[in-house]
């Protein structure tokens, strides 16, 4: 039975962590398989929007009402901080990318090898670097190509896996563009296999057991490992949003949490056949199938080959401006106040107090040695021109009445 039943209320990854003391227990329950870097994240996640941590402060220059935003956290498992950032990425990529056709490729490693990468994490850069070696060796020419390393299932489960965009074809060593639409899988899957085993033989060469169990994956797996070949992507517009939704987001969406009773969790995902599945779980196991997919700190889950290797950017770029493939579209970032407009339909600066819009920011409140301390003020609306300064002269007739926020910065206060 559960602490007590739980009803009517939408459920999301923060609110069952926050939920009486979920998050202590699960510390206790799991100190042997939780880092202080996925601990640090977590709390970052409960303090996201609290005003205890910093907040912004908006004015209303209509009739003085004023209102608080706390800081967002940018954690890795908040919910929101991470759509901040895909949609930040995906406009960011969209820039980038280049006309010509793409494919989506994912490249996955059998469930033995999962314990060892979640157990080794330098060892999941193995995994794009074999990917990276595999493609160069298929590929007739230099692609373009983008990766993104899932360590999680849609079930919460640990399954390494590694989505590829990359372009089909490249740049020839005269500069001009090969386009190879087709690309042998069944070799692909015996080259990743080849290229994931040995260089993960060569970073682990002192661990029997890691070099035994490659032994033991060659044998098992003669065709190679499973690569699974996506639908090809369309020329340039949605490129980044398609495999936007894999970047830097929870294991879970809030969105796919059906039901909490104070003991258990309740969710559903769906497989590649389209079947949705519901699953059941304890809510400390719950809180961990998402908390152990948070990756090191510093350890970059996106990274860049070929044509879109930042430090071929300039130089790429050029080439393929001359020969005609590169999209070369600005992309306009949205900001804080845009982005809440377009996901939620409400904005974020209307006043409460009399509907007008555009609130300005007024300060900032921030934590400084221990404390919040307050910058900003009066002085930083006359500084914008949001509010100036009227130089009073005497009047034939008599002023006409202000309101009552105008007289009280008229009078200073």
């Amino acid at each position: 039975m559960g602490k007590r039943q739980k009803t009517g209320k939408s459920w999301t990854f923060k609110a069952i962590v926050s939920e009486e003391d979920n998050w202590e227990q699960y510390q206790v329950a799991y100190a042997a398989q939780v880092t202080p870097h996925q601990i640090a994240e977590v709390e970052k996640m409960l303090g996201c929007g609290d005003p205890g941590n910093g907040y912004a402060t908006y004015i209303c220059l209509q009739c003085g009402e004023t209102k608080a935003v706390g800081f967002s956290c940018k954690s890795r498992v908040c919910s929101s901080c991470g759509k901040v950032h895909a949609d930040a990425w995906a406009a960011q990529m969209s820039s980038r990318m280049f006309n010509v056709r793409h494919r989506h490729i994912t490249f996955t490693v059998p469930a033995d090898l999962w314990p060892v990468l979640e157990a080794y994490p330098a060892g999941r850069k193995v995994l794009f670097g074999a990917a990276n070696g595999t493609l160069r060796k298929v590929l007739k020419a230099e692609p373009g190509i983008v990766m993104v390393l899932h360590p999680y299932g849609k079930d919460l489960k640990v399954n390494y896996h590694v989505h590829v965009l990359v372009t089909e074809g490249g740049l020839n060593a005269a500069g001009a563009w090969m386009s190879q639409p087709y690309v042998n899988y069944q070799a692909l899957r015996k080259i990743w296999q080849y290229e994931c085993l040995t260089r993960l033989r060569a970073v682990r060469p002192s661990v029997p057991a890691t070099r035994h169990l490659i032994d033991q994956l060659f044998q098992r797996y003669p065709k190679g490992f499973y690569v699974h070949a996506e639908p090809r992507v369309a020329d340039g517009q949605g490129i980044s949003r398609y495999i936007g939704r894999y970047i830097r987001h929870p294991a879970i969406a809030d969105t796919r949490i059906l039901a909490y009773d104070g003991a258990r969790v309740t969710f559903y995902y769906g497989d590649r056949q389209g079947t949705r599945h519901e699953q059941t779980l304890p809510v400390l196991e719950f809180i961990h199938g998402v908390v152990r997919h948070i990756p090191p700190k510093h350890f970059k889950m996106v990274r860049y080959f070929g044509l879109y290797a930042p430090r071929k950017a300039a130089q790429v770029r050029t080439i393929m401006r001359q020969i005609g493939n590169l999209i070369g579209r600005a992309v306009r970032r949205l900001d804080w106040r845009q982005r809440m407009q377009r996901d939620f339909g409400r904005d974020p600066l209307q006043c409460p107090r009399c509907g007008s819009s555009g609130m300005e920011r007024y300060s900032l409140t921030v934590r400084w040695r221990g404390q919040l301390k307050t910058f900003g003020g009066l002085k930083w609306l006359f500084e914008r021109g949001s509010l100036i300064e009227i130089p009073q002269e005497p009047l034939s007739e008599p002023a006409p009445p202000q309101p009552p926020f105008a007289r009280q910065l008229a009078l200073g206060l």
